[in-house]
């Protein structure tokens, strides 16, 4: 099996500003931990995390406009300083954060893109955990939870074939979010996968 190298992929660099307005005192020295969700959709567990987790930041990434409105407004109204949502692509938006930056990145029910023709169009590939091993502290944990099995299978597989990451048990007590609780009430199988970068 092929064996993945963060420097090997072609990964685009951090530029000195940070996206969409975010504070640079979330991104530099003495900073609070920070936790990453990746297609935040309209903030319900980005919102609950942070209100569990008040000592940490939280940043959320989504790409249609109304749902960002919608997850700005959860945080508005509930006046949380420790929790904002970035407007633009996932991996473009990773992109232009600091290394070693993030403690959790959570990806949750991306896309699956079930046709074999589209799979070019996933999220989660090689590029994508490249970015997100630059990104992550050492022992930090890039969290993937899918209801899609083949998508699942692929994005284990790629994850295990990356020498820089271990998978573990992650035993965090997490909030579910919009998809999951639909997928739930549809009876589907959720499938979740923690990888932790290693030093």
């Amino acid at each position: 099996m092929a064996r993945f190298q963060a420097a090997g992929a072609a990964s685009i660099r951090f530029t000195e500003t940070p996206p969409d307005g975010l504070s640079r005192s979330w991104l530099g020295p003495g900073r609070r931990s920070l936790e990453i969700d990746v297609g935040c959709h309209k903030g319900r567990f980005l919102v609950e995390m942070a209100c569990k987790y008040p000592s940490a930041n939280f940043l959320g990434i989504e790409r249609q406009g109304q749902r960002v409105a919608k997850a700005r407004k959860k945080i508005c109204q509930l006046g949380l300083s420790n929790a904002a949502v970035v407007h633009g692509d996932g991996l473009e938006v990773l992109s232009q954060l600091p290394d070693g930056c993030a403690d959790y990145l959570h990806v949750l029910f991306p896309d699956p893109w079930p046709k074999r023709r589209h799979e070019g169009r996933r999220l989660v590939r090689a590029r994508f955990l490249c970015e997100a091993l630059r990104i992550l502290r050492p022992h930090a944990i890039v969290r993937l939870v899918t209801d899609d099995a083949d998508y699942a299978r692929a994005i284990q597989s790629q994850t295990a074939a990356m020498a820089e990451f271990e998978l573990v048990q992650d035993g965090r007590d997490y909030p579910q979010t919009e998809f999951q609780i639909r997928f739930l009430a549809d009876a589907r199988l959720i499938h979740a996968l923690a990888a932790r970068r290693i030093s």
